[in-house]
């Protein structure tokens, strides 16, 4: 009985260590062949960070490299990030494999070692996670297909939590220089005009209403964009509401009434019935804080300086920090009139007298001045040329109707004044809305010409291809309704920047913002960037880029290009280059 036992207990034995001896050498797992382990991160902005992966290769065997020219024999390595966490995209820069020959067979391998560099993009600063797969293929005595995961925290917040003050700072500066741009400086002369007509004693509410309204338009517009980034899941930018032709013309249409009643043809005047709701002490109040929200809707347009780095800081960040940033520049934007509050200003307040009249008109002529640059300048992304020329034909008709009026105002009856100050103004506003419709497909473009400097079309595509290819890439994110960017249009056109740009290292690459576009607001948004203009140079050596000032000039140009010159390898390695080049993947949800 003892033996029969023994004899069980050893043919047992036997066949369990056989079982695990062959599943070890028949079913060896992927992790005996590659090793995955990370470097140390690097966080470039708040929102791209460069992550090294280290692939460790066992011994006596080597793993396919990307595929070459002429290869016979290739499994490229890929690397999927499907399953990560807050991250909106991930490049993968592998290095120079070593070329192998084997029985008529090439390909290209890596021994030992590998080290690859991602790229990658989050979406917001709330930090993510980063979930890899690697796939490649491994060969020994035989070949087979090795997986490997992997996953990586990442937290740029703790990286980047000492910009947030510089970043309100930055907010306030900008909101303060806003007030000089030429699209607030109309509401500016009429507020001037409107307090030398009220009292001492009511100063400090007109400056303390129209300091609400400002702020109220702010904060508008941080509810307007948390609901766009957070409900609707929408990227946002500074300005978005100007790629809407609709809302450009009805911003037209303001400005052409406003310019009416400031130009003597009318005035506004508050329905009767609701003067019961506004006691008469606070009428005056209730048009500061009107101003207040117009002066916001007029300079959404522009873009000072300091302003840009802001927006997109805040931007890519959570609701309580999208709300700051409005805030902040609130303050600036409100200072002149926080200032008129807190001291007393009016005695430098010019006296009324008949300036106030000059001045009246000088807005209202400026208010015209405004419809037009709307229609020649923003619109023109919507229509062709012929409808851009007719939208302007039927402004100009809208803009004679104030000297009609001066000249033929005591010629004509009330019939005919009726129909001069109401219905024709009318029909032109009717047929300028309506032009957008018949010209949704054949706007204008942009200019692609600089002189020498010969743009093309920005896509990422082709932006990944060239700087694969060892060429330094410019990038111009500009828009037709950018006063800054026609600024910077004069800067291209130095001869000492027209001879570096033009260089065949160089490709210089344009977007056109004026109408919106998912992806060049995913490309503003990896630079930390909400408005435009918005320029970088971006090459091999520098794959995060360099981001230029927003107001160019021709120095800080030649800086960097000098910069990046003394990465440039030597023309003895430029055939070797070729044969051992760094190639450029982009692997994600979709194969590529």
């Amino acid at each position: 009985m003892y033996k029969k036992q023994s004899l069980f207990f050893k043919v047992f034995f036997f066949f369990l260590f056989s079982f695990f001896f062959f599943t070890r050498a028949f079913c060896l797992s992927p992790e005996s062949v590659i090793e995955l382990q990370w470097g140390e991160e690097v966080y470039e902005t708040a929102t791209y960070v460069k992550v090294p992966l280290k692939i460790l290769i066992a011994p006596h065997w080597k793993l396919m490299g990307p595929k070459s020219i002429g290869d016979t024999l290739s499994h490229p390595p890929e690397i999927f990030w499907k399953n990560s966490q807050n991250i909106s995209d991930v490049q993968v820069l592998w290095p120079a494999p070593i070329p192998w020959f084997e029985a008529k067979q090439r390909g290209q391998i890596y021994r030992h070692h590998v080290f690859a560099m991602l790229y990658v993009q989050l979406k917001d600063r709330n930090g993510g996670k980063l979930n890899i797969e690697f796939r490649g293929q491994c060969c020994g005595n035989v070949c087979k297909i090795v997986k490997e995961t992997l996953s990586l925290p990442l937290n740029s917040y703790q990286a980047f939590q000492g910009r947030s003050w510089k970043m309100l700072l930055f907010a306030f500066l900008g909101g303060a220089i806003l007030n000089v741009m030429p699209c607030v400086l109309p509401v500016l002369g009429l507020k001037l005009k409107g307090l030398s007509k009220v009292s001492p004693f009511l100063l400090k509410r007109t400056f303390l209403m129209t300091s609400l309204g400002i702020f109220l338009g702010f904060w508008l517009l941080a509810l307007t964009t948390i609901l766009l980034k957070f409900v609707f899941q929408k990227e946002v930018g500074w300005g978005i509401h100007l790629q809407n032709p609709y809302f450009l013309i009805a911003l037209c249409l303001v400005m052409v009434i406003s310019s009416y009643s400031l130009l003597g043809l009318f005035q506004f005047n508050i329905p009767r019935w609701t003067l019961r709701f506004v006691p008469k002490d606070y009428r005056t109040s209730l048009g500061a804080l009107g101003s207040g929200l117009l002066a916001v809707i007029l300079a959404t347009p522009c873009s000072a300086p300091f302003l840009g780095p802001a927006l997109g800081y805040f931007l890519c960040g959570t609701m309580q920090e999208i709300l700051y940033g409005y805030t902040a520049i609130a303050c600036g934007f409100a200072l002149p009139y926080i200032i008129g509050f807190v001291f007393p200003i009016y005695r430098f307040l010019p006296k009324p007298g008949a300036w106030m009249v000059i001045l009246e008109r000088l807005i209202g002529i400026s208010f015209l001045g405004a419809a037009v640059w709307l229609v020649w300048w923003p619109l023109r992304s919507f229509l062709s040329v012929f409808m851009q020329q007719l939208a302007l034909g039927l402004l100009i008709l809208m803009a004679c109707v104030p000297l009609l009026h001066y000249f033929l105002t005591y010629r004509l009856s009330l019939l005919w004044k009726s129909i001069l100050l109401f219905a024709f103004p009318s029909m032109a506003g009717i047929g300028l809305f309506l032009l957008p419709f018949f010209s949704q497909q054949s706007g204008q473009k942009i200019f692609m010409q600089d002189g020498k400097i010969h743009w093309i079309p920005w896509s990422p595509e082709l932006m990944r291809q060239s700087i694969q290819a060892g060429r330094i890439v410019f990038i111009d994110v500009t828009g037709t309704g950018c006063l800054t960017c026609m600024l910077n249009k004069q800067v291209f056109l130095h001869p000492n920047i027209q001879n570096l740009l033009a260089k065949p290292n160089m490709v210089c690459m344009r977007a056109d913002y004026s109408t919106g576009s998912d992806e060049i607001t995913a490309l503003l948004k990896s630079f930390s960037r909400a408005a435009i203009p918005f320029n970088v140079l971006i090459s091999k050596d520098f794959p995060g880029g360099i981001v230029l000032n927003e107001l160019l000039s021709v120095k800080e140009i030649e800086e960097v290009l000098e910069l990046f010159k003394k990465f440039q390898p030597s023309k003895d390695l430029k055939n070797k280059d070729l044969k051992n080049s760094k190639i450029l993947y982009k692997k994600g949800e979709k194969n590529v």
